[in-house]
């Protein structure tokens, strides 16, 4: 990595690490260990140009579609049922699971993204499944933009 310098005050820029939360209800994203650049004077910004678009690219293609969603059926009226099973699922989700994805993007050290969402448990296997995989595709951007926004990192 090339030395950086501070857009803001010019100082010389190192590699922090920093653990920053956002939500967009009912979705609660909290990245640990993210890898920014950050002055003597606490100025922040993304190691990477692109990184906010990169971290969103492997979460929505590459790691949420592994989690363990729900199907739905109908056109007016949805009905959700087990992914595992095939029993419909009843309404009510009021558990919540973190879901723990372990990234590595473009050369950086590696940090971790967990992801917090209401899942259903199916009472016939007892699979636990979000609600929705198209309900968290929706809500991550926005939970994201809001972590980084809480941890005051500017753009480049």
């Amino acid at each position: 990595m090339t030395i950086r310098h501070c857009s803001v005050c010019k100082a010389e820029m190192d590699l922090a690490r920093l653990s920053i939360t956002g939500e967009q209800s009912p979705l609660a994203v909290a990245v640990r260990d993210l890898p920014v650049l950050e002055c003597p004077q606490g100025h922040r910004r993304f190691a990477l140009a692109d990184f906010p678009l990169l971290l969103l690219d492997h979460l929505l293609e590459q790691d949420e579609p592994q989690l363990p969603a729900s199907t739905s059926r109908g056109l007016l009226f949805k009905h959700f049922h087990c992914a595992a099973c095939g029993a419909e699922l009843g309404r009510d989700t009021d558990r919540q699971h973190t879901f723990k994805v372990e990234i590595a993007l473009a050369g950086l050290p590696p940090f971790e993204v967990d992801l917090t969402m209401p899942v259903h448990r199916c009472e016939r296997c007892g699979h636990e499944q979000l609600h929705s995989l198209k309900e968290l595709r929706n809500r991550t951007p926005a939970a994201l933009a809001h972590a980084f926004k809480s941890a005051a990192i500017a753009a480049h």
